[in-house]
């Protein structure tokens, strides 16, 4: 039997559950509040040094790593195979994951941080806060949060979290132009479950109107993921309504301030371009 540590609302998680959903195989849950900073009890950190969820172990064999972990579950176990059978294919798969873990993962962080994560930190008395800070261990992590926190979406991290999405979501409607209804293939992969979780946390946050608006393709290929099984086994039976009615209310706040900073980088982006 797998049993996966893991948090329901932590996006990294979500990619895992959604491969074990997809693949119909059965797992012991172990939960870990990231909020309430379990993933650095001295218990969690026997199983995973690092501090850092999921972890999959099978057969007393520790698997870390998101992404890791969706190609292993794919490779072991029976279900439909979530990878496509070229190797060029594949490749291009690995592309899409590899964007997620570089530079949608963080920038989905911030936004988080600077929308529902930030209004329940600044109510913490400071000593407290400060605790948070520390626990997360990584300087640079400690830094984009702190900031994330701090200023909001004013910060320089959230301005680089909004691009990242909006070349995301930009690059995905060229890519379905080319490919039809999934990223790949012709067929759901490993690419759609990387970026399922990414997508759902700016619908829940109310910002998903801001980069998909005008994205015919992306909304149709958003619109499939949500009538699979896995999506509403891992969304809709798992999160509770409390939170994602903080998650809504949370990014209604920062709505207008995203927007104004994404028409920023449009500008800039806009300007690299004139001749």
């Amino acid at each position: 039997m797998l049993r996966l540590y893991h948090d329901h609302n932590a996006v990294c998680c979500q990619k895992v559950e959604i491969v074990l959903a997809e693949k119909s195989i059965e797992f012991l849950s172990e939960i870990v509040s990231l909020f309430r900073s379990e993933q650095y009890s001295p218990e969690y950190l026997k199983i995973n040094p690092f501090g850092i969820v999921p972890t999959l172990v099978h057969d007393q064999h520790k698997i870390m790593e998101s992404t890791v972990i969706c190609e292993y579950v794919d490779e072991t176990f029976p279900g439909p195979n979530l990878m496509p059978s070229s190797s060029i294919e594949r490749a291009q798969v690995r592309i899409w994951t590899k964007r997620v873990d570089e530079q949608i993962h963080e920038a989905c962080s911030v936004l988080s941080f600077c929308a529902m994560f930030r209004d329940r930190m600044l109510k913490m008395p400071e000593e407290e806060r400060e605790k948070r800070y520390r626990n997360v261990g990584d300087p640079t992590r400690d830094e984009m949060y702190r900031s994330s926190v701090e200023n909001g979406v004013t910060s320089a991290g959230a301005y680089r979290a909004i691009a990242a999405y909006e070349l995301l979501v930009r690059d995905l409607e060229s890519q379905l132009a080319v490919e039809g209804d999934w990223i790949t293939g012709n067929a759901y992969t490993l690419a759609e479950v990387a970026l399922t979780p990414y997508f759902a946390r700016i619908e829940y946050l109310g910002l998903k109107s801001l980069w998909l608006a005008e994205r015919e393709r992306v909304n149709s290929w958003w619109q499939r993921i949500k009538t699979r099984k896995s999506f509403n086994m891992v969304f809709m039976q798992n999160i509770l309504k409390e939170d994602l009615k903080e998650m809504r209310a949370s990014g209604e706040k920062i709505f207008d301030l995203v927007a104004m900073r994404r028409a920023e980088f449009l500008s800039n982006l806009a300007k690299q371009y004139e001749v």
